[in-house]
């Protein structure tokens, strides 16, 4: 063997000695960080542990063989354990992960373009779904490990954790501190995450690979995300966001202080966020679309609780008796027969005529008077009881159109001067049924729930439709073609009857006692109502001495307490007595 031979061995066996003890592959392949693993490889210090360890392990074992015994045991079983978690890993990423990186790359027609894919094993049913049936001998082995092996490898990495959690309850006075220099980073959740070496992709190249993440990972409902700045084009794809299962009288009260007169609660959205509808800014009129049983009474009952507890009025036309919470409220005229309705239609649009009349020679923040609430409830069945009423009540010389559904056009095309609003509600809100597609593009605010295509389609085309949701109470509200999901506030009869009452202090604070049908008084309230036969000063101290039946506190208005009727006569009565 020459020398020029043995030196080019020599260089060989320098270099894979140094590949060897660096943890870089010995084929010589390059391309695979240190620190972070690369596709289907190990990292390069994890590679470097395995050659360095391995061998050194082996020499203490022969060295000591008797002391290595327990070592290697426990050695051999977190091994296992490792590669158990390892290989599931490595069958969640072949069912998954490189099915769908094998579709993109030809899909782009890219060549040499290097593409990342991060699919999270907690999203959705995608680690369940690789779950078989145990044979007998499986199960005994999985009994026998969860019994006696998983606690002997789960106790020291256990009271680790528990030394840990005890030392940041120590430091977390200090570190609740270092909170205000930190800035917010970004919150993500079970995630998709696609990464293309390449700084641009196409539109309907953007459009085939959400068609392969969506056909390749069966995970529905999922919110696409793309970023193009950079060298590199980035995609996300979160789990979308749901709102909050139930709300009720409580969010409602917290939010009601806050609000101006046009603004009106709704409920809550996505991340327990709050919607307010605003009859100023968005649009005076709100259409409401929904199969039966998805809540359109519940919904109007929401806007027209808050109208009447800011002293205005509302207007109910329903044949069917949905809104009984209603009858005998003040405020409220409650038409069940066609000729009310007829007359109440009549009226109302006489009353914006006349306001948008004055607002000519008013300012331009005037305010003409209490806000009015048309609510038409079932308008498919409604107009065409109109029509009916009408034809048979018409004389000689007559308008064939029946005055009351013109008026309820004329309603529509008032603008937000006059202060009149119309609730449209209908199963289908077609444009015959309200009067023509021009009179329905006066609907600004447009709810569905329990929607059909055709439904979505007619009333909101230009939004994108998501898939309906049968929870009882999720509405779709479309302002701007932005369809934004939330779940309507819940309100019982008793709830929606104390709600309704005026209040002169809106800002003051409201009671949380709404589950009674008794007036809520203040003291003084009581004693100019008659309600107390005692000086308020002889009040004050009958309270502090706890005499008769001490009435309990259901809220505050101010600095005030507030009480029940109910309590204040009981107490009243007792003192008499």
């Amino acid at each position: 063997m020459t020398d020029e031979a043995s030196g080019k061995q020599r260089d060989v066996l320098d270099v894979l000695v140094l590949r060897y003890l660096s943890g870089q592959p010995l084929c010589g392949a390059d391309g695979y960080p240190y620190l972070r693993p690369g596709l289907g490889q190990l990292a390069g210090y994890q590679r470097q542990a395995l050659r360095i360890g391995m061998p050194a392990l082996a020499g203490v074992v022969w060295a000591w063989p008797q002391e290595s015994v327990a070592v290697v045991a426990m050695l051999a079983a977190v091994a296992l354990w490792r590669a158990r978690r390892r290989w599931g890993r490595i069958r969640f990423r072949n069912e998954y992960v490189t099915p769908t990186l094998a579709a993109i790359g030809p899909a782009l027609g890219l060549k040499d373009v290097r593409v990342d894919l991060h699919v999270d094993p907690g999203l959705g049913q995608l680690t369940p779904r690789l779950a078989k049936p145990l044979s007998p001998a499986e199960e005994w082995v999985r009994v026998r490990y969860g019994t006696y092996l998983e606690p002997i490898l789960r106790w020291l990495p256990e009271h680790i954790q528990r030394a840990v959690w005890t030392v940041q309850g120590w430091v977390y006075p200090l570190t609740k501190r270092l909170d205000w220099f930190r800035r917010p980073g970004e919150k993500l959740g079970p995630r998709i995450e696609l990464t293309a070496a390449t700084p641009y992709l196409t539109k309907e190249q953007r459009q085939l690979v959400s068609a392969i993440i969506t056909a390749k990972i069966p995970v529905s409902d999922l919110v696409e995300s793309w970023h193009q700045v950079g060298a590199n084009v980035r995609a996300r794809w979160t789990v979308r966001q749901r709102p909050p299962s139930s709300v009720g009288v409580d969010q409602l009260l917290e939010h009601l202080p806050r609000l101006q007169e046009w603004e009106f609660y709704i409920g809550q959205g996505a991340g327990d966020r709050p919607v307010i509808l605003s009859l100023k800014d968005d649009s005076p009129h709100i259409a409401v679309s929904a199969g039966t049983g998805a809540g359109k009474s519940v919904f109007a009952m929401d806007i027209a609780v808050q109208v009447l507890r800011r002293g205005g009025q509302v207007i109910i036309l329903d044949r069917k008796g949905s809104h009984r919470w209603a009858r005998n409220l003040d405020g409220v005229t409650y038409c069940t027969k066609p000729a009310q309705m007829h007359n109440a239609l009549i009226e109302a649009a006489e009353i914006a005529d006349l306001r948008n009349d004055m607002a000519f020679s008013e300012a331009d923040d005037w305010d003409p008077g209490p806000r009015i609430l048309v609510i038409c409830e079932e308008l498919n069945a409604t107009i065409g009881m109109l029509a009916n009423y009408w034809a048979e009540i018409r004389g000689k010389g007559d308008p064939k159109k029946s005055p009351a559904i013109a008026a309820l056009g004329d309603l529509l095309f008032m603008g937000r001067s006059a202060k009149v609003n119309i609730l449209a509600i209908a199963q289908m809100l077609t444009a015959r049924a309200i009067g023509g597609p021009e009179a329905r593009e006066n609907f600004g605010i447009r709810c569905l729930a329990r929607y059909t295509a055709n439904a979505w389609k007619m009333l909101v085309p230009e939004a994108s439709m998501p898939r309906a949701s049968r929870t009882l109470g999720r509405w779709q509200i479309v302002i701007g073609g932005v369809a934004t999901e939330v779940q309507v506030a819940y309100l019982t009869t008793a709830e929606a009857r104390a709600l309704a009452k005026v209040t002169k202090e809106p800002d003051e604070g409201l009671s949380r006692d709404v589950t009674g049908d008794s007036d809520m008084m203040t003291l003084q309230d009581a004693i100019d109502a008659g309600v107390l036969p005692w000086k308020y000063s002889a009040a004050r101290q009958r309270l502090a001495r706890n005499v008769g039946q001490v009435p309990a506190k259901r809220g505050k208005r101010g600095k005030a307490d507030l009480y029940t009727r109910s309590d204040l006569e009981r107490w009243a009565a007792s003192g008499r007595r």
